[in-house]
């Protein structure tokens, strides 16, 4: 996700003389600063459950339970934001048109639901 925000989100549909340059989601959009704050967070649950599956660092099952739902519920939020603006680009979005940012972001925020409730159901 934190990747996918300064990837390329929209390109313009422009033809010549005018440019046709690509917008990243950061320069496009604040919903991308958005999910750029709940990626940051995301990762760092991430990075605590990696370190106690790697035995770095210790967590109980409860916490690691909730951390799992931390991780599922951000990724969910982040997608949801991502979701939005590729059904709703922002204006004059007749003269945009989506690109790989988006779908980028939408992978990541499945992968990350994906894993948080596979870490939230582990036992």
């Amino acid at each position: 996700m934190l990747a996918a925000v300064f990837l390329p989100w929209y390109a313009a549909n422009l033809g010549p003389p005018a440019s046709s340059g690509t917008a990243s989601g950061w320069e496009a959009t604040a919903v991308a600063k958005g999910a750029l704050a709940l990626g940051v967070i995301w990762m760092l649950a991430s990075a605590l459950l990696l370190a106690d599956h790697f035995d770095a660092y210790r967590v109980d099952a409860r916490t690691a339970e909730a951390i799992g739902w931390l991780v599922a519920g951000c990724a969910l939020l982040a997608g949801a934001l991502v979701a939005y603006r590729l059904f709703r680009p922002p204006d004059p979005a007749d003269f945009l048109s989506r690109d790989i940012g988006l779908f980028v972001g939408l992978v990541a925020a499945a992968i990350g639901v994906a894993a948080g409730l596979a870490q939230a159901s582990r036992r």
